[in-house]
């Protein structure tokens, strides 16, 4: 019984985890290249730092690339605003990519 209960309450917070997958969310951070400033993919990615509430730094990967060159390859663009649809792949936040522009001051 007390496992049965265990399992009830896992899935119940876990169920607003997945329903938020299938949303577009705007994030705000810094867009860098994966592979030449973080050194964590083999080839060229576009890469999302964003600094959470609690002040640590979570990096989204592209599922695409869009604009690299102009906002990601050439080291950091602060302010950035990303458009897209998060999920997690083999325990990496990815995002799918609508939109990407820099904030306006």
């Amino acid at each position: 019984m007390k496992k049965l209960l265990i399992i009830a309450a896992s899935i119940a917070f876990a169920l607003p985890l997945f329903a938020k997958e299938d949303k577009a969310v705007t994030l705000e951070g810094t867009g860098l290249c994966a592979k030449c400033s973080l050194g964590e993919t083999k080839s060229c990615t576009n890469a999302l730092q964003v600094k959470g509430k609690d002040g640590k730094v979570m990096t989204y990967l592209f599922t695409e690339n869009m604009s690299h060159g102009k906002y990601f390859c050439q080291g950091k663009t602060e302010n950035l605003l990303v458009t897209g649809v998060v999920k997690k792949e083999d325990g990496k936040l990815m995002i799918v990519p609508a939109a990407v522009k820099e904030k306006e001051s």
